[in-house]
């Protein structure tokens, strides 16, 4: 074969053989990946019902109001 014809060949092959390599690398690396974020996302999950179940924190002032019944005229007028 000629330079014109094998060169060429020869780069693809190698390109090819390049990118198997990366192929051979990379499926277990993105399998590794979506594990640990599954795992992640699964105990997120959990500790936010966690803190659902939990009492309420508070991180400021809590105000309190007394509120004292009044009688609504509109119920008076009814009720007569």
């Amino acid at each position: 074969m000629g330079w014109m014809v094998g060169l060429p060949l020869g780069l693809f092959r190698l390109l090819g053989g390049f990118l198997l390599l990366v192929l051979r690398f990379a499926v277990p690396v993105l399998i590794l990946v979506a594990a640990v974020i599954v795992i992640r996302r699964l105990r997120a999950g959990a500790a936010r019902h966690q803190d659902r179940a939990q009492e309420p924190k508070f991180r400021g002032p809590v105000y309190t109001v007394d509120y004292e019944e009044v009688e609504d005229p509109e119920d008076q007028e009814e009720q007569k």
